[in-house]
Order: structure tokens, then C-alpha cells, then sequence
């Protein structure tokens, strides 16, 4: 039955892309790879999930864009489109296995005349099939929930065979995550490689050789608001690596929001940067854990507030924009004597995306960490003085 659904969806993103490639006159194709890697612990308590060698498939249809907008010149006429994705994870009775859609681009870093050096991005939701169970799987301390964002970002090379054929090879890293909304949630990550083969349905490469028409742009100030909101579980406190189904908790989720007062600057034709002051609630804070033990902190909601300043990039492809951040604390949560709490972590990071629905506002979905370790994911809506996305 799943496979079956499988060929469903993939029949319906080919036709949607032939579609749209059709009505705005774009070069469609479809790429198919094989990938293989292994699993990269990262974090203490999680060798035992570096098992067997990972393997899985890839299934793509896109768009070669052609340069009829700002955004498709400023990335050199980038590759784009969907993908269904299948990976073992190296280990069926602890990991299971991962099945999923994407979105991704591709923007050239070199093209030559039968050969293109590409950099890779990919974002998208997976389902896990085996999840953290205290009693039946307790080695899986990577994944408590069986759906997940996936993240993908590498290199990918091609040699056109031909106008319309090429052989792929890249080699990236992968990651699957939850972001915190239920713990324990180290995350997979997972080196890659991919073989795979790229086929125009209309169209061929050798029609972007040398395509490239001036990009003109004004140098622009934007001055927004955003209010985001979210939730986070609590870590079940793995303490003992030779005893993995040690775990304890309160089994509850905790509401985590924040402001952010924001200013950006456009430096070059679809890029732009900037400083936020973030103020950020999470309401987790007021559980620590010490000793084998939850401890409730008693702290007021200005306590389990903290405030920072942050340095933003953003890539923007007209409406929607990709968002890389980090900041530091200038307000932190309070120091407890004998209990651990947040107060030792100084800086923040940022992943997301923003999405510009109407011409002064957009939606917000990122993922707030520290130490690349999640904390919890932010949905919001901000308010833009000035856009630039036209």
C-alpha cells in the first residue's frame, strides 16, 4: 500500500512540473540517484547507532530557470524542484527507516561546457518508523517522533553526456530532527554520497552557456517585527551511556515564544544583513534536572526570559527568503546553586525561512539552538517597513 502511494505522489509532482515548466517556459527535467553513507554520531550516548553502511534512493523532477526574474540571474540560473526520498539508516531494528518529500535548489558555483560544479540545498519533512521508547527502544535517542524535518546541503557535479544527459556525483551531509518539540532529540546526521542521472524533458545545458544579463538592484533599509511562538518537551535526562533506557521526565510540552525588533540591509542583488534584538520565553525553564531528578525552579516569567542581540543573513528568491542567524545573550536566565540550568549558554543560532504573503508581512518557521543542538521550532508572523523582494 505505501509503495503504491509512493507512485501516486511521484505521478502527480511529474505532472505538476511539466505544468508549470510548460507555462512559463522552462527547461523540466528529472534526476534519479542512489545514495550511501553511514551515520555520524555527534553527540555522547549515540555510537551505538553507527551500525551498518546507510542506503537509500532519491526520485527528482524540477525546473532549470531560465532568467525571467531578478532572482533566477542574481543565483545563475539555478536548478530547482521536489523530490521523494528513502533511506534504511543503517540500522532496521533501532532506526528503522526514513521516507519522505523535499524541495531543493541548486545554484552553480562553475559551469564549463560539458561539466558544472553545483552547491545543494534541500529542506523537507520525513517520516522515522522507529521512534525512543523507554521500554522498547531505548537505544534510539536520536528520534522521539516519527515526523521529522530533513536537511540536506552539499556539493553535486555533472558531466552532460550530452545536451539533454548527465551523470551525477555529490556528497553532503543529512540531517533529521524534530526541533525539540519532543526529547530526547540528538538528531541523525549522516555523511553522503549520491550517484545519479539527469535528464531534460525539453530543452538542453548548453542553451545556459554564457547566459548572463545585467543584475540591477538599489541598495535598500528594512525595518521589521516579528512574533514568534512555539513548544519544547524536556530531555528525559540520559544519564547512564551503559545503561541507555535510563530516562526520567515529566512528560509534558512547555510554550516557548519571543520578539525580535529587526533591521536589514541590501548589499548585493538577492542577499541582504542585518541585527535583531531578540527577546525570547521558554517556559522549560522553570524545570531543571539534577541528580537523576526534575526540580521545579519557581522562577517568576521575567526569569525564564532571555534577551540577545543577533546577526542575521538572509538569501531571498523574491518572496520566500532563507534565514542563517547567531546572536549572544545580554540577558540570561538566573544561576541556582546545585541545579543544572540554562544560564551557562551565551549564544543563540538561527535557521529558517520567511515567506512574504502579502507585500508588508510574512510567515516565520525556524529552528532556534545552541551548539547546533535544538531548542524549540518558532512559527510567527512579522512586519515588514520595506520589503525587497520586489
Amino acid at each position: 500500500m505505501e509503495w503504491v502511494k509512493m507512485k501516486r505522489y511521484c505521478f502527480l509532482i511529474v505532472l505538476l512540473a511539466i505544468g508549470l515548466s510548460s507555462a512559463a517556459q522552462r527547461s523540466p527535467f528529472i534526476n534519479a540517484q542512489y545514495l550511501g553513507g553511514v551515520i555520524m554520531p555527534h553527540r555522547e550516548g549515540m555510537e551505538a547507532l553507527k551500525n551498518k553502511p546507510v542506503n537509500g534512493v532519491e526520485l527528482e523532477v524540477g525546473l532549470h530557470l531560465h532568467g525571467n526574474e531578478d532572482w533566477h540571474v542574481a543565483y545563475d540560473y539555478p536548478m530547482t524542484g521536489f523530490g521523494l526520498h528513502y533511506s534504511n539508516l543503517g540500522y532496521k531494528d533501532v532506526l528503522g527507516y526514513a521516507a519522505g518529500f523535499y524541495g531543493f535548489i541548486e545554484v552553480p558555483l562553475k559551469r564549463w561546457s560539458d561539466f558544472e560544479l553545483m552547491y545543494r540545498l534541500t529542506s523537507g519533512l520525513t517520516y522515522v518508523s522507529e521512534v525512543f521508547s523507554v521500554e522498547d527502544n531505548p537505544l534510539n535517542v536520536a528520534v522521539s517522533t516519527h515526523a521529522n524535518y530533513l536537511f540536506h546541503t552539499g556539493l553535486r557535479a555533472r558531466y552532460w553526456m550530452s545536451p539533454e544527459t548527465a551523470l551525477g556525483l555529490g556528497a553532503g551531509l543529512t540531517h533529521y530532527s524534530n526541533g525539540a518539540i519532543s526529547k530526547p532529540n540528538k538528531g541523525l546526521n549522516q555523511i553522503n554520497i549520491a550517484l545519479g542521472i539527469t535528464h531534460y524533458l525539453s530543452g538542453q545545458y548548453d542553451a545556459y552557456q554564457g547566459m548572463r544579463r545585467p543584475l540591477v538592484y538599489d541598495s535598500e533599509h528594512e525595518f521589521y517585527l516579528l512574533g514568534v511562538g512555539g513548544w519544547t518537551d524536556l530531555d528525559k535526562g540520559f544519564t547512564d551511556p551503559d545503561n541507555p533506557g535510563n530516562y526520567g521526565g515529566t512528560n509534558q510540552t512547555y510554550f516557548t515564544g519571543g520578539v525580535s525588533l529587526g533591521w536589514n540591509y541590501r548589499y548585493a542583488g538577492m542577499r541582504k544583513v542585518g541585527l535583531s534584538f531578540d527577546g525570547f520565553y521558554n517556559r522549560s525553564f522553570n524545570w531543571s534536572w539534577w541528580d537523576g531528578n526534575f526540580y521545579d525552579r519557581n522562577l517568576t516569567k521575567w526569569q525564564m526570559t532571555r534577551l540577545g542581540i543577533g546577526i542575521n543573513h538572509e538569501f531571498f528568491m523574491k518572496r520566500l527568503s532563507i534565514l542563517i542567524g547567531a546572536g549572544v545573550y545580554v540577558k540570561q536566565t538566573p544561576e541556582i546553586e546545585g541545579l543544572v540550568s540554562k544560564s551557562k549558554e551565551w549564544m543563540y543560532e538561527r535557521l529558517g525561512f520567511r515567506y512574504y504573503f502579502i507585500k508588508n508581512a510574512f510567515l516565520n518557521v525556524s529552528v532556534k539552538a545552541y551548539g547546533f543542538k535544538a531548542e524549540t521550532v518558532e512559527f510567527g508572523v512579522g512586519f515588514s517597513l520595506n520589503n525587497m523582494y520586489e
